[in-house]
């Protein structure tokens, strides 16, 4: 009898199965990057989603007389003043803060300020607007105020007076004017979108060609553009000199290096001459996610507009430089 060796088909099956395992990993792979990076996600939208504001306030300002700190204008203050006290005080006035805060130890002998629950509750005039709040967050990063130091600076005045409201900084005549009534009529029909996102001003504007955001950050003052090291080796000029300097950044000590540029970033209807760039080093880890996440090119200081003038509408998410 003739037999004939029969196939089984054990050499196949062993494949489809191989092939299933490795498509069921794949899927499964797949389906946990999908989850670590929607997880990572929500994690840094919450973390960078600020408290609710707490602020209330009433009236315009008027023109408000701006106060550089430092030859360089290394920050912006505003004064302020509080009912039955006649001391000026200040605070610097940052953008780039997401909210109002008081330092500790500058305001322990206020009587204008109380605390409870460790917050501070106050109200007080940025000239004739009325600003009150019982929710103001309290910072331990400042040196108890010099009682010999005309300036007195108390705290940080954030990003929360700006929203849902219309503000005027003036650089060309050093004011500012807080909750405007009105749009001023020099910016109608010269206004050009922005985002306040997360309580933070991202302009698009356009560099070298290339479509950039960037955060319009007045606690950076000193500065025209800061970015990264590679977009600060593609921005300077060959063989210019490098500034480097030490700044501090709440909590952390930071070295910038800031060199001559000659390009000009262009906004929709503005373009202004950028002749200085500097990059950071000493960000922490959380401050250098905040650029990644927002897709932020640089932060802008005060520096490239200090000859003009910018007005700031909330409401509109709407930006006129001028």
């Amino acid at each position: 009898m003739f037999l004939r060796k029969t196939n089984t088909g054990f050499p196949n099956l062993v494949q489809k199965i191989s092939m299933k395992i490795i498509k069921r990993t794949g899927f499964i792979v797949l389906a946990l990057l999908i989850i670590t990076t929607l997880g990572g996600y929500i994690y840094f939208d919450r973390k960078f989603t600020p408290e609710k504001n707490y602020l209330t306030v009433y009236n315009e300002s008027g023109t408000i007389p701006i106060k550089w700190i430092g030859k360089d204008k290394n920050a912006l203050l505003v004064p302020i003043y509080f009912p039955k006290d006649t001391t000026t005080y200040y605070l610097q006035f940052d953008t780039g803060a997401v909210y109002t805060e008081f330092y500790s130890r500058a305001i322990s002998t206020l009587k204008g300020i109380s605390i409870r629950n460790e917050r501070a509750i106050t109200s007080f005039y940025i000239g004739k607007m009325n600003f009150t709040s019982d929710q103001i967050k309290i910072s331990n990063t400042r040196k108890p105020s010099d009682k010999d130091n005309p300036v007195k600076i108390i705290g940080t005045l954030g990003a929360d007076i700006l929203e849902d409201r219309k503000t005027l900084i003036n650089f060309r005549d050093n004011c500012i004017v807080f909750n405007l009534s009105k749009e001023p009529d020099e910016f109608h029909n010269h206004l050009i979108d922005f985002k306040f996102k997360k309580r933070k001003i991202i302009i698009q504007g356009n560099l070298k060609g290339k479509d950039e955001k960037f955060l319009y950050d007045s606690g950076t003052s000193a500065y025209e553009l800061l970015t990264n090291k590679e977009n600060w080796e593609s921005l300077r000029l060959p063989q210019s000199k490098v500034m480097v300097e030490k700044a501090q950044s709440r909590p952390n000590i930071l070295v910038t290096y800031t060199t001559k540029t000659n390009h000009t970033i262009s906004f929709k209807n503005k373009s202004l001459p950028l002749n200085e760039v500097t990059y950071v080093e000493g960000f922490s880890p959380t401050q250098y996610m905040l650029m990644k996440f927002s897709g932020m090119s640089g932060m802008l200081g005060n520096k490239i507009f200090l000859n003009q003038k910018i007005y700031i509408d909330c409401s509109k998410e709407k930006i006129g430089i001028e």
